[in-house]
């Protein structure tokens, strides 16, 4: 957000303003303070100067520039003057992006201002060291991935899961050692039990989808009758999740592409008796 500071000093009264700010930048970053005429007549700086570069201006001077590659703390005293009204103003600069930001502004109509900056530069998050790639990464977001759906979704389909994904491994392998025993249709392949598998999930997803959105409506079905036609306002935890109903749906459909894509380029669905 830009500030403007209008300081308005009256030619019979010359007292000096000491307005004082505290900027946090990224270390990298450079902190500027210019103004459209040669003001800056001194500047004092302290804190850690081996870390710091300081820009070689004649003073005096039209800008003044402090920048530094590490976590510092630094007190910048910057003493303007000019007879005659000018502005000056705080810049933040990014140079590895070549953005300027204007913390803040002032305008005087002649006159000393004496600034005083503190400047603190933080560790920027680009330049922080990165953490490996790993099964801790991994954990971690699926972690935060699953935190996006409720409780009782997740039991839901854990359940399901468990469920689905039992009795589909014991049909896929009666389906296969009847094939094998009987010998009038050829077992399955990996490739048919890929299909297959894709049926489970696909079968697993709409028996979710379908329960997860009949309890949603009917726990807005009893708020409604409970409201508008016995005028009692129930306090239930609430059920409704839109996200996991358009997630599954998305999924589902993927699922589903992805059966037909096996069946209708890659001819993988297996021979079923009529």
């Amino acid at each position: 957000m830009m500030t403007a500071i209008a300081l308005l000093v009256s030619p019979a009264y010359s007292a000096t303003m000491n307005p004082q700010e505290n900027v946090n930048l990224y270390s990298g970053n450079k902190l500027i303070i210019d103004s459209n005429q040669a003001s800056i007549k001194s500047v004092v700086v302290r804190g850690n100067l081996t870390a710091a570069t300081l820009s070689n201006s004649v003073y005096p001077s039209k800008n003044f520039t402090l920048t530094t590659d590490s976590t510092q703390l630094y007190t910048v005293d910057v003493l303007l003057s000019y007879q005659s009204p000018y502005t000056s103003e705080i810049v933040i600069s990014d140079p590895s992006s070549g953005s300027k930001t204007q913390y803040t502004s002032y305008f005087v109509s002649g006159g000393d201002l004496n600034l005083t900056v503190f400047a603190s530069f933080q560790a920027s998050p680009s330049t922080g060291p990165s953490a490996p790639i790993g099964w801790s990464s991994f954990y971690g977001w699926v972690s935060e991935f699953g935190g996006a759906f409720p409780f009782w979704i997740k039991i839901l389909y854990a359940v399901l899961g468990a469920q689905f994904a039992f009795v589909g491994y014991r049909w896929i392998k009666f389906e296969d050692e009847r094939r094998r025993i009987e010998g009038h249709l050829p077992p399955l392949d990996r490739g048919n039990k890929a299909y297959l598998w894709t049926e489970v999930v696909f079968r697993t997803l709409i028996a979710g989808f379908a329960i997860s959105l009949a309890v949603m409506i009917g726990e807005v079905l009893v708020l409604l009758i409970a409201q508008y036609l016995f005028f009692v306002n129930l306090t239930l935890v609430s059920l409704v999740d839109f996200f996991s109903i358009f997630f599954v749906a998305a999924l589902g459909t993927l699922v589903y592409l992805t059966r037909e894509g096996l069946d209708r380029i890659f001819d993988l669905k297996p021979i079923m008796e009529d």
